[in-house]
């Protein structure tokens, strides 16, 4: 399988839509942008564009060949805009995306004792779907084993070409649903999702998933 990352990138509010722009313009299939706000005080933070500001939540799936050179547009299109902030990227572990019969794509394990359903430890599950379908994903997910997930609204900005690529139609209101679980409940879950009818149609949504590393409850 080819190994995919999720770029993350945090930007002021209306940078979101140039960023992905740019991602997808270097290879990235498509975008999903979610609203938050900076929260951190102090000068230099303020000038790293990271402080009590809106922000524009930024999250591209992307080919891990094609990775450096759309992380490297992303800063070029951030620098263009003039808008401060911060990019990372993630391993993921699993992609699937909707309307397709095949098997979900595992990352091949690259650690001794390390499986590719999971293994180990904790798997952060992320679903974009289209908006009001989250609570059936997550239903299906406690189903397989989850224990609660966490919705938050967003965008997608997928254009006809990309929705070719990605399989993301263009609906502008998406739900992303987050959820944490063990290692060894991931693969269910994710397959639990993957089965919901809102998943059927092609374009309607994916579903990935990445280690979360040094997990901690809180308030406990």
């Amino acid at each position: 399988m080819g190994e995919w990352r999720m770029l993350t990138t945090i930007v002021p509010r209306g940078a979101g839509e140039k960023v992905a722009r740019a991602a997808v313009a270097a290879g990235a299939g498509g975008g999903t942008v979610m609203l938050g706000r900076g929260t951190a005080p102090g000068a230099i933070m303020q000038f790293l564009g990271l402080g009590e500001r809106a922000k524009d939540i930024v999250l591209n799936l992307v080919e891990a060949a094609k990775a450096e050179a759309v992380g490297v547009a992303v800063r070029m299109a951030a620098a263009k805009a003039r808008a401060r902030g911060i990019a990372f990227s993630t391993e993921v572990e699993a992609f699937a995306r909707s309307g397709n019969s095949g098997k979900t794509e595992w990352r091949e394990a690259k650690m001794s004792g390390e499986c590719a359903n999971g293994g180990e430890g904790r798997m952060a599950i992320m679903a974009i779907v289209n908006k009001d379908y989250a609570d059936d994903a997550l239903a299906a997910a406690r189903k397989a084993g989850a224990g609660g997930g966490t919705v938050l609204q967003a965008r997608g900005t997928a254009s006809e070409d990309d929705a070719a690529f990605f399989g993301v139609k263009l609906v502008p209101e998406k739900d992303v649903l987050v959820i944490v679980a063990d290692g060894d409940k991931a693969a269910g879950i994710v397959e639990a999702i993957r089965a919901e009818p809102c998943f059927a149609e092609k374009g309607s949504g994916i579903v990935f998933a990445f280690r979360a590393e040094a997990f901690t409850a809180l308030g406990s």
